[in-house]
């Protein structure tokens, strides 16, 4: 591993001007910068909230400042073909303008317009509407100092973040719509324009103007514009690894194993590049402990309302199959859950299938994996996520010496928190939540496993055994097990060579009890 000087991790900072004259460590992604302004001139990029999309704004807003100096150290300041001239720049942030109703927005974009104007000597104040002051913005300051640049992070803040309240939502878009179409009337006037987001929304709602931005999302070339691939930590990190495995008294290889099962994984293209979360990579270092840091900055609280609503479909969203439409875009009133949980970063893509064009998600990682289901298991069941944490580990260790009373005891404990009124007399749904208790325990787990006969409702496979649950609803457990043994679900694992327990599990909607029989096959 190269042992370069460690540097400042730069943990909530997304100036790069603050992050390079404070000595804080960048990943040199200029070369891919370089390529994205020297060809096409009009770009949308899609990713997950903390990627570093305000970080590549304001890298971008540099560059065309003419800024050469910050650069002096990195790949395009070195690069005689890049030719330094100076673009009046205009950076709005979505996310630091109010939103919580349409009124708020509209005034807090015509204020921000203001403020923009202000600082590059234009008045503003008597222009009214923010149409009007966006179109006398930009032809007088192009007038005055050449065309421009227009960079907009976190296009989408006032829409994703009213998700759960399509009227809201609506209204947000209408003055968003009016705000991005006048660009449309104004190109001639522009150099370059890129906007980030979390969802792509679809163009007639939110992009009608705007038809000429290239989608750049799930564009091999530009796969790893955020987020760090692994040469990148192999290349900037070793120093910060070889600190902690030292704290640790563990080695480097180990440090590096574990910050990849928990960070690394995210895959935005066809290509099968792959980066880390650089928000937790950054803590993960910094205070030398695994944790759940991206996960924990902020989970939307739309998110957990659709899955409640959505149980049976959400067991079903690991290892799916898609098309790009599907990741692509979609519209206020309409939310393919596999679409939000893609574009928030919640899932990511596993393969892809070139003669169908299919896409296969998956979880990205260990991070997501283990967090995402006790957080909505904690949730659902009305209980502390701590709670869930505990009762996790206690479920883990029980699986692991093949204890399974004990295993569906603490089971019957965890499903008696279910509130009433979220109690359905539905199969599917106790399966699904059966499904998401055991995939936070970090085991290899599959719902709904095809065999030559049928399909097992849940396989869970440990280093020592395996175990083969049935679930049913009302009915008996002997019936569970029956229906395992008679189309022989087994038959796959026996190559294993593993201990196979068969389990037939039954939960009584009317008083809320688990009964369970099992054995081991011999």
């Amino acid at each position: 591993m190269n042992t370069k000087k460690k540097k400042n991790l730069p943990i909530g900072i997304s100036s790069f001007e603050t992050l390079i004259s404070e000595d804080c460590l960048y990943i040199d992604k200029t070369e891919l910068i370089y390529r994205l302004i020297t060809t096409t001139k009009r770009y949308f990029l899609a990713r997950p909230h903390r990627f570093g999309k305000s970080l590549l704004i304001s890298t971008l807003k540099e560059i065309f400042s003419g800024n050469k100096e910050l650069f002096k150290n990195l790949w395009i300041g070195q690069e005689k073909h890049y030719k330094w001239k100076e673009h009046p720049v205009i950076t709005i942030d979505f996310s630091m303008i109010a939103h919580k109703n349409a009124g708020l927005l509209e005034s807090g974009l015509a204020a921000e317009l203001d403020i923009i104007g202000q600082n590059f000597g234009i008045k503003l104040f008597k222009t009214k509407g923010i149409t009007e002051k966006t179109k006398f913005l930009v032809r007088s300051l192009a007038e005055k100092r050449g065309r421009i640049v227009i960079l907009i992070d976190e296009y989408d803040y006032a829409l994703v973040n009213h998700i759960n309240n399509p009227e809201l939502a609506q209204q947000n878009r209408d003055i968003l719509r009016s705000f991005y179409s006048c660009f449309k009337g104004l190109d001639e006037h522009l150099h370059f324009v890129f906007f980030t987001g979390v969802s792509k929304f679809s163009k007639t709602s939110v992009f009608s103007g705007l038809n000429n931005l290239k989608d750049i999302s799930l564009t091999p070339a530009f796969a790893t514009l955020c987020g760090y691939t692994e040469d990148e930590i192999l290349q900037n990190f070793p120093a910060y690894i070889a600190d902690f495995a030292t704290v640790s008294n563990r080695s480097a290889e180990e440090i590096m194993n574990e910050m990849r099962t928990w960070y690394n994984g995210y895959r935005f293209s066809r290509a099968e590049a792959k980066v880390y979360n650089p928000f937790s990579v950054f803590h993960y270092l910094d205070e030398q402990h695994c944790g759940n840091y991206w996960f924990a900055s902020g989970t939307p609280t739309f998110l957990v309302d659709l899955v409640k609503s959505n149980l049976p479909i959400f067991s079903e969203v690991d290892h799916c199959w898609v098309d790009d439409s599907t990741l692509d875009s979609f519209d206020i009133g309409t939310l393919p859950l596999t679409t939000l949980f893609y574009q928030t970063g919640y899932l990511t893509i596993e393969d892809f299938q070139p003669e169908s064009n299919l896409y296969k998600l998956t979880y990205p990682n260990e991070e997501v994996r283990q967090s995402l289901n006790k957080y909505l298991i904690s949730m659902m069941l009305n209980i502390k996520n701590a709670e869930t944490a505990t009762v996790a580990t206690r479920l883990k260790q029980v699986l692991q010496r093949g204890d399974i009373p004990q295993f569906c005891e603490t089971l019957q404990i965890l499903l008696a928190h279910i509130p009433c009124q979220i109690h359905v007399q539905e199969e599917a749904y106790y399966h699904s939540l059966f499904h998401m208790i055991c995939m936070m325990l970090g085991i290899d787990v599959a719902s709904e496993v095809s065999t030559s006969k049928g399909r097992v409702d849940l396989a869970l496979q440990t280093p020592a055994a395996i175990y083969l649950f049935e679930l049913k609803l009302g009915e008996s457990p002997s019936k569970a097990i029956t229906q395992i043994k008679e189309r022989r679900y087994y038959e796959k694992y026996l190559s294993q060579k593993k201990p196979i327990y068969l389990i037939g599990m039954s939960f009584d909607y009317q008083d809320k009890k688990l009964a369970y029989i099992w054995e081991l096959l011999t």
